[in-house]
């Protein structure tokens, strides 16, 4: 008999908020071997959501844990659902993943979770529906008969390409932007990034054939206007990118695509912004994290100041919306540079910028010299500060006027940036 699973994004606010997307493409991976169903349960209340779970009468409960801050959230919503269920005779199997998953897995599993998946999850999925939850097994965190049992790595799939499209059909109505992924990991080894440690540490693509595929589905069957290719870092193999723009620009229907790159991997080939604009990408975040050049080498991104500099300024001269993202409080950061943050994000010249607090992350370098989990206060209000004072300052708001009087997407953005301030799904 085919078991019924439920997928669910918790109750929560999380500023790495995919929503169901990253279910949707679990449940392409196992939707020939059962029956699925998807919940968005963020806006409800934890009892709410769970009754709306469990009246889906599911075999198998699986809650994604997306970033490290929805551990917390998701922990209190799996306990919710064992209590709930503690009357019915045969209750179901609840299983937590997802990046949050993979670096707390004990708080999930003391709350009432019968196991953790760790990595990417469309292997050890079809393992659990067709096997159950066995101590040891690959990609499992579970209780064994002497504590915590953590079986060996699942492997990582290869080619992506094999992996069945996102099951989109059984999402709810999508808002304005729709997800999608071009690749997994990232070559790099900055060690603030957890990426490495999720997806491990070969980087691994999809073919541009495939992802001008299903760029032209999304557009033409879900009216997709603005797509965010998800991935960490889209640029990793730019002769890779030069292909996917060759293909996108056969697809003749209307889209804007943003995407997340490195600035040295922007800079790599002269010709690359250009054909990443004529594919109608016109909006790319750029993780700057330091402008100091001593802290960005120890923290594994030793990209100088003028590469910033000279991508976002091609960036404007292509219409490319471009966005920083600074970490506040990496090591090794001094006084000075701090207190220069921001006016050396002004002196790059980015059309917006965000400025996060640094987040020593589980199982990377960084955890071992400061507590995992636990943001600086300070670094959180400096954070804040930076941000709304590069915001308001009056050469970003110059900048982004004459964008606007140009036209263009670039302006577009630039038009709702002054107007609401920005906001974007990025991580560090």
């Amino acid at each position: 008999m085919r078991k019924r699973i439920v997928l669910v994004k918790p109750p929560e606010t999380s500023r790495l908020n995919f929503g169901t997307f990253s279910l949707a493409v679990l449940a392409g991976a196992v939707r020939h071997i059962a029956d699925i169903t998807l919940v968005d349960a963020t806006d409800l209340d934890r009892d709410e959501a769970a009754r709306e779970v469990i009246a889906e009468n599911p075999d198998i409960i699986g809650v994604t844990v997306m970033s490290e801050e929805s551990v917390g959230p998701a922990s209190c919503f799996v306990r919710s659902l064992k209590n709930s269920l503690k009357q019915t005779p045969h209750p179901p199997t609840i299983i937590a993943g997802g990046h949050g998953a993979s670096m707390h897995p004990l708080p999930l599993l003391h709350s009432g979770a019968a196991a953790v998946v760790y990595g990417e999850g469309e292997k050890t999925m079809r393992q659990v529906v067709e096997e159950g939850i066995v101590p040891g097994a690959k990609g499992l965190v579970c209780q064994g008969k002497n504590g915590t049992v953590r079986g060996k790595p699942q492997e990582p799939v290869y080619p992506l390409d094999s992996l069945e499209k996102p099951a989109r059909d059984l999402m709810p109505a999508s808002e304005n932007v729709f997800l999608m992924e071009t690749s997994r990991g990232c070559p790099h080894s900055c060690r603030f990034c957890e990426t490495t440690r999720f997806y491990g540490r070969e980087w691994r693509p999809f073919s541009p054939g495939r992802i001008a595929e299903e760029v032209h589905e999304l557009v033409e069957k879900y009216r997709a206007w603005i797509i965010h290719f998800a991935d960490d870092n889209f640029a990793a193999d730019p002769d890779r990118v030069l292909r996917i723009c060759d293909e996108l620009q056969k697809v003749s229907l209307p889209f804007v695509i943003l995407a997340s790159a490195r600035a040295d991997d922007l800079a790599s080939r002269p010709v690359l912004l250009k054909e990443m604009s004529d594919a109608r990408i016109r909006r790319i975040t750029v993780g700057v994290e330091t402008l100091d050049p001593l802290t960005a080498g120890k923290a594994g991104k030793p990209v100088s100041p003028g590469i910033y500099k000279e991508v976002f300024r091609k960036m404007r001269e292509h219409d490319i919306f471009s966005v920083a993202s600074f970490i506040v409080g990496l090591p090794g950061e001094s006084p000075e540079i701090r207190k220069n943050s921001v006016a050396l994000a002004l002196d790059a010249a980015p059309d917006a910028a965000h400025f996060l607090p640094f987040l020593p992350l589980a199982g990377t370098p960084y955890a071992n010299e400061r507590k995992p989990g636990k943001a600086d206060q300070q670094d959180i209000r400096d954070s804040s500060i930076f941000s709304t004072a590069f915001r308001n300052h009056p050469a970003t708001i110059a900048r982004l006027k004459e964008a606007v009087d140009r036209g263009g997407i670039r302006g577009l953005f630039a038009e709702k940036t002054l107007q609401k301030g920005y906001t974007g799904m990025n991580r560090q």
